[in-house]
């Protein structure tokens, strides 16, 4: 039932010309056999970004020769395999994301290392002006994302906002 529902929303999206976005936690395969059997189903191409995206760069790459974008959160950046699957991906296939309030970077992350922006947190349920609750994430630690790409990939912070963005408004048709 949760497939013949997928497949009514692929054809609304594709009926409406809207980007997909998808999340694949733990289906591996399978959203990559619907997609592309769809994909080849219809007169529009499907287009989307595969969000928090946490599996292997060989899938990654299905996705990619697909059309579709990788969405890249701090789900995404908590191991060294993780890393070296996100320091593999192109730039012009990345988005950034939070998927707030969840996937914060954590200090136990892999990733932590690239950091460079931090805010300063409160405890849950204690208000502090310009405090973030504690483990709990926001829109603007989408820094952190960059950093850790720009450090993992071993190029300028402002290469990955520049990449990532024209990315953005390619799939949204953004001006």
């Amino acid at each position: 039932q949760q497939k013949r529902g997928f497949l009514a929303q692929l054809k609304a999206a594709r009926a409406m010309d809207l980007p997909l976005f998808l999340h694949n936690r733990e289906t591996g395969e399978d959203l990559y056999d619907i997609l592309k059997s769809q994909g080849e189903a219809g007169d529009k191409p499907l287009r989307g970004v595969v969000h928090s995206f946490d599996d292997t760069f060989e899938l990654a790459q299905k996705f990619m020769d697909l059309g579709y974008y990788i969405g890249i959160n701090g789900c995404s950046l908590r191991t060294a395999e993780s890393l070296s699957v996100v320091e593999q991906l192109p730039l012009d296939r990345l988005l950034l994301e939070t998927d707030c309030p969840w996937c914060d970077i954590r200090q136990t992350h892999a990733g932590w290392k690239h950091v460079k922006t931090t805010f300063p947190t409160k405890k849950e349920k204690q208000y502090l002006p310009d405090h973030f609750v504690k483990n709990r994430n926001e829109p603007s630690n989408i820094i952190q994302v960059a950093e850790i790409i720009a450090g993992v990939k071993g190029v300028d912070l402002d290469e990955v906002a520049t990449a990532t963005h024209k990315n953005a408004c390619e799939l949204f048709g953004l001006k």
